[in-house]
């Protein structure tokens, strides 16, 4: 069998790429490598068209060897084509054509995606991510099975969410107000989007319940299935460190809303925890954590490590693992990885949203900046409390998210293809 893997975010670096979109790709591909031959077209963003045909193919043999499969790796520019603006105004107009408003069939990402269909031909299709897929609504071909990732699906309430936090906690509130009718047009476009992409695709996968349930009802009984975020579940459980040590880890080169989670926890949770214990320490962990508002402030007890490569260490000089995420969608990969270390985790609702995790038992779940904060001082005094809460957390990640059962999940649905 052989497997054509579409995508516009591909770990190019084995040692810094460890965004959750790398390893929820990474996830499908070694699903893949077991069954099928492997091709991958990646679409490059702005800024990356400067790749060398020795760049090309260093990236090509360092995916080989990471995944100890031969993978044949094609490369396209990718650009965003087409005025929001215009496009909606034919939404709201109802006399758009579906030309204008996905793709062009004369575009160079669909030339190039009908090219490698001809010459591979390969029989399934794998698209990660809506922006992926973007290529393929408006061109008309003979698709082999499409399957569809989308591991960020959006709701209704998650916008009213983000506009909550925002306005009360994250910066100008009139800048805010003003973006407000560009963000509504861009939530509405992505949406359209969406149920196109989800209507070519034999299957889409999802990771939670909550979007396979949103999108089996928006758009009419679609397949959907869901595939959760999973990591490899460590042999041991991380120790319990007698000190008072808060890690929040993220990348923030890439995803704002880890800079927006970050900017939270430093400015209006960590002043309150620091003026009760002194003593305990905020570490900032993961990639270009120089995006964050407050990097050159000094402020007492938060600590900037940039990219971490020892996680075990890390891990074990962490008393509590905190996840105060306010935006985004699907699932939050930090959560099951420190879970499945056994570390007692306090999140937000929305940063634990779509996860078989259950709040009081698995871990804290506190939306205010008070009582987040109120809960991190607990865990730090409390060690029975640390050690149940992380226990129940490592059961919930080894019965729920390990990689190697999520693996054979994938399989199986591709296989049925």
């Amino acid at each position: 069998m052989k497997a054509l893997i579409v995508t516009c975010h591909l770990p190019t670096d084995n040692k810094t790429d460890k965004h959750g979109w790398f390893k929820r790709l990474e996830l499908f591909i070694d699903a893949l490598k077991d069954i099928a031959e492997i091709h991958i077209l990646y679409y490059l963003s702005e800024g990356e068209e400067n790749f060398t045909l020795e760049k090309t193919a260093q990236i090509e043999t360092n995916l080989s060897s990471k995944f100890n499969k031969k993978v044949s790796l094609s490369l396209c520019p990718y650009v965003v084509r087409g005025n929001l603006v215009g496009k909606l105004i034919d939404l709201i107009l109802n006399s758009y054509d579906q030309q204008r408003l996905f793709s062009s069939r004369n575009s160079l990402e669909s030339r190039v995606l009908k090219e490698k269909l001809e010459i591979i031909e390969p029989d399934i299709i794998f698209f990660s991510r809506l922006l992926s897929i973007v290529p393929a609504l408006g061109t008309k071909y003979n698709f082999p099975a499409i399957f569809f990732d989308i591991d960020d699906v959006s709701h209704t309430d998650y916008y009213k969410r983000i506009w909550k936090y925002k306005l009360r906690y994250l910066g100008n509130f009139w800048e805010h107000i003003k973006s407000a009718p560009l963000f509504f047009f861009q939530t509405l476009h992505k949406q359209l989007l969406l149920s196109r992409a989800v209507g070519i695709s034999d299957l889409t996968f999802v990771c939670s319940e909550i979007d396979r349930k949103y999108i089996s009802e928006k758009f009419n009984g679609s397949q959907v299935q869901t595939v959760p975020n999973a990591v490899t579940i460590p042999t041991e459980k991380s120790s319990l460190p007698n000190n008072s040590n808060l890690l929040y880890l993220g990348n923030y080169d890439q995803s704002p809303n880890n800079v927006i989670g970050a900017n939270f926890l430093i400015e209006n949770i960590w002043p309150l925890i620091y003026q009760q214990q002194p003593e305990a320490r905020l570490i900032i962990a993961g990639k270009s954590p120089e995006n964050i508002r407050t990097y050159s402030d000094n402020i007492p007890g938060v600590e900037f490590t940039g990219f971490v490569p020892d996680i075990n260490a890390l891990y074990d000089q962490t008393r509590v693992v905190c996840c105060p995420i306010l935006s985004g969608g699907g699932t939050r990969l930090k959560i099951i990885e420190a879970a499945a270390y056994g570390k007692a985790i306090v999140s937000t609702s929305v940063g634990a949203e779509g996860l078989e995790i259950i709040d009081g038992k698995e871990y804290m779940l506190r939306d205010q900046p008070e009582d987040f904060a109120q809960a991190c001082l607990e865990l730090f005094k409390n060690d029975f409390l640390c050690e149940q809460l992380g226990n129940q957390a490592r059961a919930a990640a080894i019965k729920h998210y390990d990689r190697n059962c999520i693996i054979n999940l994938i399989q199986k649905d591709f296989q049925q293809s």
